[in-house]
């Protein structure tokens, strides 16, 4: 099932802090990418959130979102090369990581807990993610996102998918 939001162009040139509730939007030195991938997406799996952050954000009524890119890669129920992505998906989710961050187990793919990652957005050609250097969203064409991150990530591994389990 793919699960593609709506409300993307309105979270361009948005700091994170504009679109998170909680105090960890206010905290510019994280990394936000999975961040606002899951709030963009509604994704709250398990393991860390926004809303777990302080005591004083697990009591607000609203959902938290993911904060970690293996998090919500776990959640994928189909994954592969970003070179093996079918023409006709044009929605998806793009992770981008140490090829040595990524091994293949039979069929799937099992990606560790390492601080070199992103994730992104695809849709229409564009891909949707926060820019930790900017502390903003940006959309950028596809294929300058992964030049982009050819000079901060090197020997990678793109993996897309297109079957989120939610």
């Amino acid at each position: 099932m793919s699960k593609t939001t709506t409300n993307l162009g309105q979270s361009l040139g948005k700091s994170i802090g504009q679109i998170c509730p909680f105090s960890l939007g206010k905290i510019n030195t994280q990394n936000h990418c999975a961040h606002y991938v899951s709030h963009m997406m509604s994704y709250e799996f398990p393991g860390p959130t926004c809303k777990n952050f302080t005591w004083a954000d697990k009591q607000k009524s609203v959902i938290g979102a993911t904060i970690r890119v293996d998090n919500i890669f776990k959640q994928c129920t189909k994954s592969d090369l970003l070179s093996a992505k079918p023409a006709a998906v044009t929605e998806c989710l793009i992770f981008v990581t140490l090829a040595s961050n990524v091994t293949r187990k039979a069929t799937k793919y099992v990606m560790a807990n390492h601080p070199k990652k992103h994730i992104g957005i695809l849709n229409q050609g564009k891909v949707w993610n926060y820019s930790n250097t900017k502390n903003q969203v940006v959309s950028d064409l596809q294929d300058y996102f992964i030049k982009n991150l050819n000079v901060h990530i090197s020997q990678k591994a793109l993996l897309s998918n297109s079957i989120m389990a939610i």
